[in-house]
């Protein structure tokens, strides 16, 4: 195996944190005591009202262990992102919603010292979505045009934090203890980064309630899949691939029509492999654990 040079390893370790805000989906539980149970089927679809704004905020974290030349090395990257998110009517059947950015932000802790930090250049600008009534992504294509910086990890877009950020309902009408499967693809591109994430999920609507008089439907899910990443820096091109796993849970305002909570937890073990000059390959294990949640509802 070819070592790498102290400067090689500098660059490596300021382009992989990129990743991080690239798949975050989601994991909630809760204690149902007094709750009241419901049996279903019922429809579940996104339909936020046009009278209120839901704000949201998403927090990650990122552990990456690298075994480099026999050597052990962690990067820990943390970011958040918040959101005020309203609905703005429809295409067809697709539901087209309004958002503001509230807050980004990412930093990195290396063995290089520490780098990033608030971006406050996109605090407050707008661009609109579609999604489809089970929150699959139709058009994101605004998204794509609000570009920034982050120390360390180059130029990116609200897409690699936004592309994934509605949970996907089940297609059909559900009752407690239904089991269906999704496949997802979900891929970016940015002018660092291009990566393309194969989600295979097994669902199960774990329960229907009544809670404070408001109808709760939550969702368990096993995930597994796999991950490519590819990221340029001052020229190198530098390869991440692997298999994952994980689980996650959501929860969902049944008649309000939009998701409350949501959290991801996954881990992939793979490898990275650097291409210039010399072709290095080294293992990586990377775990992933993300909340999305919603602060409050403002009457407009």
């Amino acid at each position: 195996m070819k070592r790498i040079s102290g400067f090689r390893f500098k660059s490596l370790i300021m382009s992989i944190p990129v990743m991080s805000f690239f798949f975050c989906t989601a994991v909630w539980s809760q204690n149902n005591s007094g709750n009241m149970s419901l049996t279903g089927p019922v429809s579940l679809k996104y339909n936020y009202p046009g009278s209120k704004s839901v704000k949201y905020l998403n927090t990650s974290k990122m552990v990456q262990t690298m075994d480099i030349n026999g050597q052990s090395m962690n990067v820990n990257v943390n970011g958040s992102f918040g959101c005020t998110i309203k609905a703005s009517g429809f295409q067809g059947q697709n539901l087209k919603l309004d958002v503001v950015v509230d807050t980004l932000a990412q930093s990195t802790e290396s063995p290089m010292g520490l780098s990033g930090g608030p971006v406050t250049d996109v605090n407050g600008k707008s661009f609109s979505v579609i999604i489809a009534p089970d929150g699959h992504s139709i058009d994101f294509t605004e998204a794509e045009k609000i570009v920034y910086n982050i120390e360390g990890s180059g130029e990116s877009n609200l897409t690699t934090t936004f592309n994934d950020f509605f949970p996907v309902l089940p297609a059909n009408p559900v009752k407690t203890g239904d089991t269906w499967t999704t496949v997802d693809t979900l891929k970016t591109n940015t002018k660092a980064m291009s990566g393309t994430n194969v989600v295979n999920a097994v669902n199960t609507l774990d329960s229907l309630y009544i809670f404070d008089g408001v109808e709760w439907a939550r969702i368990r899910s096993k995930l597994t899949g796999t991950q490519k990443v590819t990221v340029q820096n001052q020229g190198m091109e530098i390869k991440m691939s692997g298999p994952y796993e994980g689980n996650s849970v959501v929860q969902f305002a049944v008649k309000q029509g939009y998701f409350v909570k949501q959290n991801v937890n996954t881990k992939l073990t793979g490898n990275i492999e650097m291409s210039q000059p010399d072709v290095v390959t080294f293992p990586i294990v990377m775990t992933m654990t993300s909340t999305s949640e919603m602060l409050n509802e403002v009457q407009k």
